[in-house]
């Protein structure tokens, strides 16, 4: 029997993947009941589902109104991602540097090679390995400032999710390239070079997000 917490994850990853996928199309409603019926589970693990996938801004919880399904982020929507991250990723660096072990760059080794190595399609259930392994590359060099402040800070962002309905219908078309950039993150920090890391955060992060706002454009334009 499954757990609980498997009941309500496993409602949450079909919710999420309805949302990114497009069949629950931004402004839809989210009522709880039909939900608990269409799923064949209570309504607890339906109601922990939502609010998980509120707290991720894929759903907007609005007083006496329910749950409803966000809109798509707008290029704006990236240029502020983008400014936070810069905020935020880049200016790290020595704390970064003074704490990260030799275990955690080999982590992130690992996930760089997971995601670099597998094949991906064009559809979220495709795709959504790279999309978590991403957001956990970048985590766990947070993480390694030690500074639990910045590492909530960081976490209210939550633009993986966001990020994810961008590749709906196109996979990942830029994964080597990205991940080639991933690897010259990572060489920064064996090198100890503050200033090199700095600026291959830097360069990653407005790179990422102009290949994404670019897509947004041209899929508008289409």
């Amino acid at each position: 029997m499954l757990q609980h917490e498997s009941i309500s994850h496993k409602v949450y990853d079909l919710l999420k993947q309805e949302i990114i996928s497009n069949q629950l199309e931004p402004g839809a409603r989210l009522v709880v009941s039909p939900l608990s019926k269409k799923y064949g589970v209570s309504s607890i693990p339906v109601r922990e589902a939502l609010f998980r996938l509120a707290a991720e801004k894929l759903i907007l919880l609005e007083h006496n109104k329910g749950f409803r399904v966000a809109e798509k982020p707008d290029p704006q929507d990236i240029v502020q991602w983008q400014q936070a991250r810069l905020l935020i990723e880049p200016a790290i660096a020595d704390m970064v540097l003074q704490n990260i072990t030799d275990k955690e760059i080999a982590s992130l080794r690992d996930l760089n090679v997971a995601m670099r190595s597998h094949q991906y399609g064009p559809h979220y259930e495709q795709y959504s390995y790279f999309i978590n392994l991403n957001a956990e590359f970048h985590r766990q060099i947070v993480v390694a400032t030690r500074n639990q402040l910045i590492i909530e800070m960081y976490g209210t962002l939550n633009y993986g999710p966001q990020v994810g309905r961008f590749h709906e219908e196109r996979g990942v078309p830029d994964l080597q390239l990205l991940c080639d950039e991933h690897d010259e993150i990572i060489a920064s920090i064996e090198q100890k070079d503050a200033a090199l890391y700095q600026k291959k955060s830097a360069d990653h992060i407005i790179m990422g997000f102009d290949r994404q706002i670019t897509y947004s454009t041209s899929s508008k334009g289409s």
